[in-house]
C-alpha cells in the first residue's frame, strides 16, 4: 500500500500488464520458500526488456532486497533499485536518483540516507476495513508458529 501510494504521489498509474509498465516493483518476502530464486526468475523478463532497449525502471524492494543488497545488483545489473522495507515511505526519493540522474541505488542501510519511519507517503487502500500491517521490523504477538522476529 505504501509503495503504491508513493507511485501515485509521483503521478504514475497502474499498467494493465507488466510488459506495459515503465516502472516495475517486485516487493519481496524472504519468509517464502525459495524466495531468492523467485526474485531472480521475476527479474529476468524485465531485465531482458531493458537489454532490448526499453526504458523501464526495475525496483526490487522488501526483505529479499534487504538480504541480497549489492549481490542482487551484481547478479542482475539491469536492476535500478534494491530497497529494503525501511524505505517504503521514501520510494519517491529513491526513484529520483534513478530517473533524474541515472544512478543505480542500493537503499538497504542507514548509510543510504536518513530513514523516515513516519507516514510521509499516503497509503493506497482499496478497502475501508482491511489494511496491510507491517511486521518487517518485528511484531509483539508472539505466535508460536511465526518466524517474524519479536
Amino acid at each position: 500500500e505504501r509503495l503504491e501510494g508513493g507511485l501515485l504521489d509521483l503521478g504514475m498509474t497502474e499498467a494493465s500488464e507488466p510488459k506495459d509498465a515503465d516502472v516495475i516493483i517486485l516487493n519481496t518476502c524472504s519468509i517464502r520458500e525459495h524466495a531468492e530464486a523467485k526474485v531472480y526468475s521475476y527479474v529476468g523478463p524485465q531485465a531482458k526488456r531493458k537489454r532490448d532497449g526499453e526504458d523501464v525502471t526495475i525496483v526490487v524492494a522488501g526483505c529479499v532486497a534487504q538480504q541480497e543488497g549489492a549481490r542482487l545488483l551484481r547478479r542482475a545489473p539491469e536492476v535500478d533499485v534494491v530497497m529494503g522495507p525501511q524505505y517504503a515511505n521514501r520510494l519517491a526519493d529513491v526513484l529520483e536518483g534513478v530517473m533524474l540522474r541515472g544512478e543505480q541505488v542500493e537503499a538497504t542501510s542507514a548509510s543510504y540516507g536518513a530513514l523516515d519511519h513516519g507516514g510521509s507517503t499516503t497509503s493506497r487502500r482499496s478497502s475501508d476495513v482491511v489494511a496491510w500491517v507491517n511486521v518487517a521490523h518485528g511484531c509483539n504477538e508472539r505466535c508460536t508458529y511465526c518466524v517474524v522476529p519479536n
